[in-house]
């Protein structure tokens, strides 16, 4: 009996002074898009939320996912960030170049008969690093979006 009570209390002890794993990561909402449908040679604004506790940020960085494909084609794509000299919250805005950011390493998706390019169906997804390595949890954007071809 002598031996679980100062298990439980060790226990005990040992889950009240621990901290908690996500007090230094940054945090990442999406606040918005500037369009769901992109058409082709513009640009994707995403305006992004974020806190950081721990230091400035270092790096944004873009998880692509093409949907519209048997199996999603998957790419990461890194962005640096301006200094926020120290602030601990603010707003980031990413431009997603039609060329770069959207259709990069995506070969365009023929529909039969037609000649024609079907247009991809994107899920985005981000995730910031600040300057002492940590990363935020991935946000995924509600809607795709949708990009001509």
């Amino acid at each position: 009996m002598k031996k679980i009570l100062i298990f439980c209390s060790l226990s005990l002890l040992t889950f009240a002074c621990s901290k908690p794993k996500n007090g230094n990561n940054p945090t990442l909402t999406i606040q918005s898009f500037n369009t769901d449908i992109v058409p082709q040679n513009s640009t994707l604004q995403a305006t992004l939320n974020f806190t950081d506790n721990a230091g400035g940020l270092d790096s944004v960085y873009v998880l692509r996912t093409r949907l519209n494909v048997r199996g999603p084609q998957y790419q990461k794509i890194p962005y640096a960030v301006p200094k926020f000299d120290g602030q601990g919250s603010g707003e980031i805005s990413i431009y997603l170049d039609y060329n770069y950011g959207l259709t990069f390493n995506l070969q365009a998706i023929r529909v039969p008969g037609t000649g024609q390019n079907q247009p991809d169906t994107l899920q985005l997804k981000f995730i910031v690093k600040d300057s002492k390595g940590n990363f935020s949890d991935s946000t995924t954007a509600v809607k795709n979006v949708i990009v001509l071809r």
